[in-house]
């Protein structure tokens, strides 16, 4: 298991700055550069509410990944002790991105 920060305010799943899900993916098969990564979990909040998350807070979760050039990458899953997801004005999953890429 990741310890998972994430500034993506606008999902539903954040919590402050912690993912309400037990699991989330990353995408970004080609990634060589963080930007070209993104949290396909992101799901933009339905309104302007002021609680976004869906769930608790985890301190901790699974990471599927498929940015399979980055050195955490194992049998496409994370095995970094911490990741960051950045993304803080997205409103798209293309506006994600992990911020804790790093190239092979």
């Amino acid at each position: 298991m990741t310890k998972l920060d994430c500034n993506v305010v606008h999902c539903m799943y954040n919590a402050d700055k912690k993912c309400s899900k037990n699991q989330i993916l990353v995408e970004g098969s080609e990634a060589s550069m963080p930007h070209e990564t993104c949290c396909s979990s992101f799901k933009e909040q339905g309104c302007n509410c002021s609680k976004n998350a869906v769930g608790e807070p985890k301190t901790s979760l699974e990471v599927q990944c498929k940015a399979t050039n980055c050195t955490f990458n194992e049998n496409r899953q994370c095995h970094a002790d911490h990741i960051g997801i950045n993304g803080v004005n997205a409103c798209v999953v293309a506006e994600t991105e992990c911020a804790s890429f790093r190239c092979k």
